[in-house]
């Protein structure tokens, strides 16, 4: 299936840090060598304490309802961070949450960011990260001047009623999420507005989306791809969108310790010389932190307090998701829990959702397995269809189970390109532990 693979292999170095030094008039919490941000008071003042916990949303869509807009690499991107995210800097997997194409709804994303996951999990002590790879509206594709974030299901002649708009997102962040600390990342204007037809997107515009709109009060940085007079662009070079790919390299400059300054300097000036080289024209990534008090943060720390995702925030993700597979049709499946992460996965197990028929049941593929071949492959999964990616490699697959449960069909792209069948093994709960491909490769899962 994979062996071929072997001839490929890129040896990912150094770790993902958006990170910062505390700054140098703020106080460092007393037994804590890294401090990062800083509990918000009544009146607004900013005292350095450690990051408890971590948690994040990561979105990406490159698959939408409306076709004709379809992007190449926003969900990969959204897997490449979200495995940087958990990889190298210190977030727990199942405090990770990744909805990509069909998954990522509006519904889903609202639900995630404002009422199942984040609202239920986050204290003030703790760092959140919301990261949003898709195509931004400018405000003159709404009647009242609105931008907005495109969801799959999004459509662009009504983006009031089918977008989510930054106003909207900024309230979540403000009233819902009960954190200081917040970083929200835009990769949301891939190659909109390009004269370039065969890149372009469909969603011709003359602006991008607004950074400084979300960062208001203590405690936000926000970081958008380009500025609001300019197109993002996904690489000519490489399977990624130019922002995200040279974002993670700029984190990873000087490890865990690349303050935020330094990793913005990184992207901004790589970004413009690639866009430019490659296209003609500029990219400029925007950073907006001057509403940020206290010292610097740290993406990479390591959490002081971590937590477990409690019991009931589980189950809740998990009843969502049933009835949301109960009420949609087989090839509309969404679930929930396994949006919370396509790459290394639902850490649960939780049951695979029923058929459509009801009389099977489709086999659970969520999670991470490794190949006889030394390579890493991580499965996300929407009822019968899934998909795997090895994002150090660039490639993804997309894969099918049959009706019956116990062949999964699967083609892929990227360095190479080429199709598969292989033998599921379930266990008594019905996830997948171990695929058998027709060329003799052998996938175990990975123990959660």
């Amino acid at each position: 299936m994979f062996q071929r693979f072997k001839l490929w292999l890129i040896v990912i170095a150094s770790s993902l840090a958006l990170v910062g030094a505390a700054d140098a008039q703020a106080p460092k919490a007393a037994g804590s060598a890294i401090t990062s941000g800083a509990s918000s008071s009544s009146n607004s003042s900013m005292t350095a304490t450690p990051v408890a916990d971590k948690w994040a949303v990561v979105v990406g869509v490159s698959e939408f309802a409306d076709k004709a807009i379809n992007l190449k690499y926003a969900a990969k991107d959204a897997a490449d961070f979200r495995a940087f995210l958990v990889e190298k800097c210190h977030f727990a997997p199942d405090h990770v949450r990744l909805l990509t194409n069909e998954q990522a709804t509006k519904e889903n994303v609202l639900d995630l960011l404002g009422d199942s996951f984040l609202p239920r999990v986050a204290l003030p002590d703790d760092l959140v990260v919301i990261y949003f790879s898709s195509h931004g509206s400018a405000s003159d594709l709404d009647l009242w001047g609105v931008n907005y974030l495109v969801a799959h299901d999004t459509a662009v002649d009504r983006l009031y009623s089918t977008g989510i708009d930054l106003q909207t997102l900024s309230n979540i962040v403000k009233t819902r999420i009960h954190c200081n600390r917040a970083l929200i990342i835009l990769d949301a204007c891939h190659s909109g507005g390009a004269s370039d037809t065969s890149d372009s997107k469909g969603l011709v515009r003359t602006s991008n989306v607004d950074a400084a709109a979300i960062a208001q009060g203590t405690g936000r940085a926000v970081i958008c791809s380009s500025s609001k007079t300019q197109s993002s662009w996904e690489s000519k070079n490489y399977a990624n969108g130019v922002f995200t790919k040279t974002l993670i390299d700029g984190f990873k400059a000087q490890g865990e310790k690349t303050t935020l300054s330094d990793a913005f300097k990184y992207l901004k000036t790589n970004v413009e010389a690639q866009v430019a080289a490659e296209r003609g024209v500029l990219q400029t990534p925007v950073l907006e932190a001057g509403k940020w008090s206290g010292g610097e943060l740290l993406l990479a720390v390591q959490p002081a307090s971590p937590r477990p995702v409690p019991a009931s925030v589980i189950e809740t993700l998990e009843a969502r998701s049933r009835v949301k597979v109960a009420t949609s049709k087989p090839e509309q499946q969404i679930s929930s829990s396994s949006s919370s992460s396509s790459l290394d996965l639902q850490d649960k197990g939780a049951a695979a959702p029923a058929s459509a028929a009801g009389s099977k049941t489709i086999p659970n593929i969520l999670g991470s397995f490794m190949g006889s071949n030394g390579l890493k492959y991580s499965y996300w999964q929407s009822g019968k269809k899934c998909g795997w990616a090895m994002p150090q490699f660039g490639v993804v697959g997309n894969c099918l189970i049959s009706d019956d449960g116990t062949t999964l069909t699967s083609t892929w792209k990227g360095f190479v390109n080429g199709t598969s069948t292989a033998k599921l093994e379930l266990d008594a709960t019905g996830k997948v532990v171990k695929i058998t491909a027709d060329d003799g490769t052998i996938l175990t899962r990975m123990p959660e």
